[in-house]
């Protein structure tokens, strides 16, 4: 019965650090900075394949990316080429793959299918 209690105990410990980085990953994300906002979508990435997020943070996720990126599928007529010459046009390119690479975690964990563009995107070096 200890072990039981301590094992919910850890788990809930668990839980709430991961709730405290995904917050400053959000925040992150929603950032002026499209370097910052890379970053925070990169870490939300990462916080969506832990199994410390059921459905309900996955689709939280979900909305964020949403608003993040501001626009639905596809990502493609907006897609800024890898070989990008301004440093501006480089940080909206890392976004982008940041933000693909998120929506085909989310996707997969969700049981949903990617779109092929989504996933070519993703496979782009940021």
């Amino acid at each position: 019965m200890a072990w039981q209690t301590l094992r919910q105990k850890a788990i809930a410990d668990d839980r709430a650090e991961w709730w405290k980085r995904t917050q400053w990953a959000l925040d992150s994300a929603l950032d002026q900075d499209e370097d910052t906002r890379a970053l925070g979508l990169a870490a939300l990435e990462v916080l969506a394949s832990s199994e410390l997020a059921r459905n309900e943070e996955l689709e939280l996720l979900d909305i964020a990316w949403k608003s993040v990126n501001g626009y639905e599928e596809p990502l493609a007529p907006q897609h800024i080429p890898v070989k990008a010459s301004s440093p501006a046009t480089a940080s909206q390119h890392r976004v982008q793959v940041a933000a693909a690479r998120l929506r085909v975690t989310l996707d997969r964990r969700l049981g949903r299918p990617t779109p092929d563009q989504t996933k070519t995107l993703a496979k782009e070096e940021p």
